[in-house]
């Protein structure tokens, strides 16, 4: 009895110590597929393209567009400001090695970009050169685009993975982030700030002292109602709700 009680401890004992290895296993592996994801890799082809981004909401507080700071492939300092300047800018968060951000490498070829009729300021952030190929970065680089290597930006920006946008202007900081897998998606939702900040700055002009007064004239005069309009100058009861 002895013998067989020393063989089910010792087979318990083998049974635990695979569980917790396939345990182990299993947490290494979605540990791996978080970060691929964050790369941009390891979507199925249903799902490709479909990742958009997310739009700052008109309420919350615009974030200050931070200083991208660190070299450009040639090794040469580097420092761009977002702020500077009248052009909303976009900063495209890029990596050497990711398959899913060659087509904004090879579409992101001019430092000034059109986009919603309005020209967009272009700036590719790669991470700084001890953690990507300078000489990889160079090969990439297209046009007149501009290139700056730094870790510095990517932790200033809080970026997740590539390919990831962030969309800054210069007064009203930033706009919006997220992640797109299309560059039509991409362009969509720098039309659709662009248009949206234009709506902000119209709603913000229409809400203050002359210009809120013209809009009220404008919108009755559009509801057929004059100045000598009896329902603008009675007491109360003396017009019902007919």
């Amino acid at each position: 009895m002895t013998a067989v009680y020393a063989i089910v401890i010792a087979l318990s004992l083998i049974v635990i110590f695979m569980a917790m290895l396939v345990i182990g296993l299993l947490r290494s592996h979605a540990a791996i597929l978080r970060k691929l994801e964050s790369l941009g890799a390891g979507l199925d082809e249903d799902h490709r393209g479909t990742l958009t981004i997310s739009e700052r909401p008109p309420s919350a507080q615009p974030a200050n567009a931070r200083s991208i700071v660190g070299v450009n492939p040639d090794g040469d300092p580097v420092a761009i400001s977002p702020a500077v300047g009248d052009d909303p800018v976009l900063i495209a968060f890029l990596s050497t090695s990711c398959s899913s951000c060659t087509v904004f490498w090879e579409r992101l070829d001019r430092a000034e970009m059109v986009f919603g009729d309005r020209p967009h300021r272009v700036v590719i952030a790669t991470l700084g050169p001890d953690e990507e190929s300078p000489t990889r970065a160079k090969a990439l680089q297209r046009g007149d685009a501009d290139v700056v290597m730094s870790s510095q930006a990517w932790e200033s920006y809080e970026v997740p993975g590539a390919p990831y946008f962030v969309i800054a202007d210069p007064k009203e900081g930033v706009l919006g982030e997220g992640s797109a897998e299309t560059f039509d998606a991409l362009a969509q939702f720098l039309e659709d700030s662009t248009n949206d900040l234009a709506w902000d700055r119209r709603r913000a002009r229409d809400s203050s002292g002359a210009d809120r007064e013209d809009r009220i004239n404008r919108e009755l005069r559009q509801a057929g109602i004059g100045p000598d309009d009896p329902r603008l100058h009675h007491k109360p009861g003396e017009i019902d709700g007919s």
